[in-house]
Parts: structure tokens; C-alpha cells; sequence
């Protein structure tokens, strides 16, 4: 990276003000600052502008940013048959202070509002949120440079996927992992997406003796966690299917002890980068579980009592450690681990009229989906 920084006599200005600055204090600096600043910088010089196209200086500055978690926010409003949807994005807010949600344009190529309840999924990975919209729009995006990607439809069994995605910086590529039904049998298969190949191709079909039966793929670290079912002595045990998406091939199954199952019904997440699991039971009380992968073990977070016909969704923990929900329809609560109640978060810019139709946490990256 040396070759094209300002101490390179080609790219600097007569006089420059930062001729005299070692190279290794400029980029620590630069490192700092927010990705909308130094797109604005990229015309000081064309040795920043050289230096914010770098790869080596985008991985530090991701790097240096990792734990400075945004939402991205879509809501949406039902009027006279058709939904419109907003775009919002936002730090990740703290229970004693109010946040401010920024409206932004939309990133999808919608020419219609749909009159039907869509099916439009939104997931993050290095900065960049992959959104499919009908399996006919997918489009990887960069919700700070605003630059986009548009990603062919898969050929076959066009409709009707379940999607996630993940960059992988050993081999420098996003991967796109699509779960869907057979049209002949309705056995499920999967898909992947390399951005290399600019390709789809088929995996083959969901394992034998397995039975999908979740609503979503989540990714962690780079694999896919599903829910599935498999007959045991005359039974159904249920259990977590893995997959490792960078290298294409199943792992051994997840298994969930016997007690945690008893009366409960299961639900997968992805919170601060872990997998974990939601259990309710008959009473409404729900238990939080993080998988820890180091221990190959689950860690019992919290159990709470929610009333009835109030859904959480888990979204992230707060910077105090405190866990957020996104609560239907439209607002946000935490979990105060020291009171053990249910607290109300502060955010504005979101008309309170809306339905959150999703949240997703992203960091801010000089990433482009292109490269």
C-alpha cells in the first residue's frame, strides 16, 4: 500500500499540508473517520482517493469500526390495498438516551407498490445487505456509498426461497445460500450464489431423514443453522442442520438437550454474531439460549414472561449489554438485565403508525459489492 500514498511524489500536490506526515499516521487517522467523510475526501488527492479504493486500508477500517452497529430499518404502511415501504437507518440506540432514525432511499427497484403482502428479505454481511424481493430482485447494496449490485434470478424453482449470505475474506467472495421447495415433491434443495462465477448452481437436496420445518436460514460465522426434525425409535427429534456455506457441505447436526424442548417451541436467531435460540412455552414465557461454539454448549441468557399476543424479536446487544427487541408491530424494547423487566427504547423519525417489517444490524464499510 505504500506505492500510493502521499509520500508517493506522483500523487502529491505541490505544498501539500501532509507532505511532512508519515504515511502510517495518515491512514491511522483516516482509519478513524466515518465512511461518508472520506468518500468526500476521495477528492483532496488522488493518493486518498487510491488509498480509500485500497483493500488493505478497507479491511483496517472496517476493522476499526466493527462494533459500531447501525440498524437498517424498513417499515411499511397498508393504504387503499397497496403497501409502501421506508427505509431507515440508525446507530444501535441505548435504553437512557433517544435515537434518531434517518429516512433513505429506497434500494430496491420496485416500479409498483405491491397489492399483495410481499415477501422481501433483507441480511447483512461486511457492510452489505443482500435484499430479494420475489426471487425476481436481488440486489446486493451498500446502504452508506449506495453503490448496488443487481444478482441474476436463480434459473429453477424461481419462487418461493429463503435466503442468507455471508463474505468470506480467506478466498475474497460473497457466497448467497437459497433454501427452496422442489416443485415435483416439495423435498427441499438448495442453491448458492458465488459472486465470483456470477453464477447459481444446485447443492442437491436437504439431507435424507431430515424434515424442514423452520421459517428462515440463519447465518453465523459463516454457517447456516436450520430447524429440522429426523425420526428416532418411532419419535420426532427435533435439532439444528448446519451447513458451512465456504465450503459447501454439511456438518454434523446441532443437537438440543431433551429438557429444553419439553412443551417449547423453538426459533433461531443471530445475536451479536451468535447463534440464538428462543423457546416458548404454553404459559408464554420465554427463554433466551446463546450457542457458544468454543465449548460446543448453550449459555441460558434470560427467561421472561410476556403477555399474550406481544412477539419479540431479538436484534442486538447494546453497548451496556443489555439485550434489544424489535416488539410488533412498531417499536423497539430491552431487556434490562438488572431489573429483569421489559423497558421501552426511545427512537424518533419513525412515524409510530408504521409496521416494522424488519431490522437489520450492519456496520458502515467502504465495501463494494462490484469488487
Amino acid at each position: 500500500m505504500d506505492s500510493i500514498f502521499v509520500s508517493n511524489p506522483k500523487y502529491r500536490r505541490n505544498n501539500y499540508p501532509t507532505q511532512n506526515i508519515p504515511n502510517d499516521i495518515i491512514i491511522d487517522i483516516l482509519a478513524e473517520l466515518p465512511v461518508k467523510s472520506l468518500i468526500r475526501f476521495k477528492n483532496v488527492c488522488r493518493s486518498w482517493y487510491s488509498l480509500v479504493k485500497d483493500d488493505k486500508f478497507i479491511k483496517q477500517h472496517y476493522d476499526t469500526h466493527k462494533n459500531c452497529k447501525k440498524f437498517f430499518i424498513v417499515s411499511t404502511i397498508h393504504i387503499k390495498n397497496q403497501f409502501d415501504f421506508y427505509h431507515y437507518t440508525m446507530d444501535v440506540p441505548q435504553l437512557d438516551s433517544s435515537s434518531k432514525a434517518s429516512l433513505i432511499e429506497s434500494p430496491v427497484p420496485i416500479d409498483e407498490s405491491p397489492t399483495v403482502y410481499p415477501d422481501i428479505q433483507y441480511f447483512s454481511s461486511n457492510g452489505i445487505l443482500l435484499i430479494t424481493y420475489f426471487d425476481d430482485i436481488i440486489v446486493m447494496w451498500n446502504p452508506t456509498t449506495r453503490e448496488s449490485r443487481r444478482i441474476p434470478s436463480p434459473i429453477q424453482n424461481k419462487y418461493g426461497g429463503l435466503y442468507n449470505f455471508c463474505y468470506f475474506p480467506r478466498i475474497d467472495e460473497y457466497k448467497i445460500f437459497r433454501l427452496v421447495p422442489r416443485l415435483v415433491n416439495g423435498d427441499m434443495e438448495i442453491d448458492i450464489f458465488s459472486t465470483k462465477s456470477n453464477m447459481w448452481k444446485s447443492i442437491g437436496p436437504f439431507p435424507p431423514n431430515y424434515c424442514f420445518f423452520g421459517t428462515s436460514v440463519i447465518m453465523v460465522d459463516g454457517v447456516i443453522y436450520m430447524m429440522a426434525s429426523r425420526a428416532e425409535n418411532r419419535d420426532r427429534v427435533i435439532t439444528i442442520v448446519r451447513f458451512c456455506l465456504e465450503k459447501e457441505q454439511f456438518q454434523d447436526e446441532l443437537l438440543l438437550f431433551p429438557c429444553m424442548m419439553e412443551g417449547r417451541r423453538p426459533m433461531l436467531y443471530c445475536v451479536g454474531e451468535k447463534l440464538c435460540l428462543k423457546l416458548v412455552d404454553y404459559s408464554q414465557n420465554h427463554e433466551f439460549w446463546l450457542y457458544m461454539m468454543k465449548t460446543n454448549s448453550w449459555n441460558k441468557m434470560s427467561t421472561m414472561s410476556i403477555p399474550p399476543n406481544v412477539w419479540l424479536k431479538p436484534l442486538s446487544f447494546m453497548k451496556d449489554g443489555n439485550l434489544m427487541f424489535q416488539k410488533y408491530p412498531g417499536s423497539f424494547v430491552a431487556y434490562n438485565s438488572t431489573t429483569h423487566k421489559l423497558e421501552q427504547v426511545n427512537v424518533t423519525g419513525i412515524e409510530t403508525s408504521f409496521y416494522l417489517y424488519k431490522v437489520v444490524t450492519y456496520v458502515e464499510t467502504l465495501s463494494s459489492p462490484n469488487s
